[in-house]
């Protein structure tokens, strides 16, 4: 049993949702299989032969790292302005 990998999606081409796990692994997959889910978004699955199955949305996840992202860009500009 093979078990479940962060992903995000980095990013649609086209018919095609380009998502990216945690440990920078890539994988394809159509569109209409993530449902509601669009680019920047955070979900787990499970990779099953060149695809992901048990989909499930992680919106607080998102928010997450959203506010962690917003935080260090903040913080890098307070720093050039010195």
């Amino acid at each position: 049993m093979t078990d479940k990998k962060i992903f995000s999606v980095d990013r649609f081409e086209g018919d095609i949702a380009v998502c990216i796990s945690d440990n920078d692994d890539v994988i394809n997959i159509p569109v209409a299989s993530l449902g509601t889910l669009r680019p920047r978004d955070i979900f787990s699955a499970k990779i099953e032969g060149e695809g992901l199955v048990d989909i499930t949305p992680m919106p607080e996840e998102r928010d997450r790292r959203l506010k962690e992202n917003r935080a260090k860009l903040h913080a890098l500009a307070r720093r050039s302005k010195k």
